[in-house]
């Protein structure tokens, strides 16, 4: 067995860095603006198994899954993976949605992905 050991950053300074991103409050709390927006434009969540969503509980949001319970979901936030909120704002690229709640979205999506992803 290989035993831990620690790594000295200065080591390899030429590194890129890479980490998962992970829904913070106050990510989720700005998702939440921008899940309002997408709704107004005609979104929808396609809810599967073991996809996240968050419910606001005062100043906090309540964490959860569902499995084979959509109606646990009302009121609920969908957290999706990057990939989907990229797919997402390319969608509202090319739609047909022509009212400023369309740009709208896409200015609150690439405020998000600038604010919180990159």
């Amino acid at each position: 067995m290989t035993q831990p050991t620690e790594w000295d950053d200065d080591a390899y300074p030429d590194r890129v860095g890479f980490k998962n991103f992970t829904w913070t409050l106050p990510a989720i709390a700005a998702w939440e603006t921008v899940w309002h927006s997408l709704w107004a434009v005609g979104v929808k969540w396609e809810w599967q198994n073991t996809d996240r969503y968050a419910r606001r509980c005062g100043n906090d949001f309540n964490l959860f899954s569902v499995h084979n319970d959509a109606v646990r979901l009302d009121m609920a936030i969908p957290l999706p993976q990057l990939d989907t909120i990229h797919h997402m704002a390319n969608w509202l690229l090319g739609a047909s949605v022509d009212d400023h709640m369309a740009s709208h979205s896409i200015n609150l999506i690439r405020k998000f992905i600038k604010d919180y992803v990159d």
